[in-house]
């Protein structure tokens, strides 16, 4: 039941990013922009694991997360990383 309820929020997070991308006027350009920035900030976040201690492994939901959420969705992947400490 929990496994649903996180599916949902995700998908309803993800649709939601997707419509604000679409009522941007460029939404080709808007969604390069956040992957871009989004991959560049999990790639920056991996280097400096190593010196922080907080490290988050590119798999398919880091990346994911990265490319649809951008640099928010980084963001929140640490916060639930020192959170959970998983």
């Amino acid at each position: 039941m929990a496994l649903s309820i996180l599916t949902a929020a995700v998908g309803a997070v993800c649709l939601i990013m997707l419509a604000a991308l679409w009522r941007s006027r460029h939404f080709l350009r808007s969604l390069c922009f956040s992957a871009l920035t989004g991959n560049a900030a999990l790639l920056a976040v991996c280097w400096s694991g190593t010196f922080t201690g907080i490290a988050l492994s590119p798999n398919l939901f880091t990346v994911g997360a990265a490319t649809l959420l951008g640099l928010p969705g980084v963001i929140s992947l640490l916060v639930v990383k020192l959170i959970f400490g998983a």
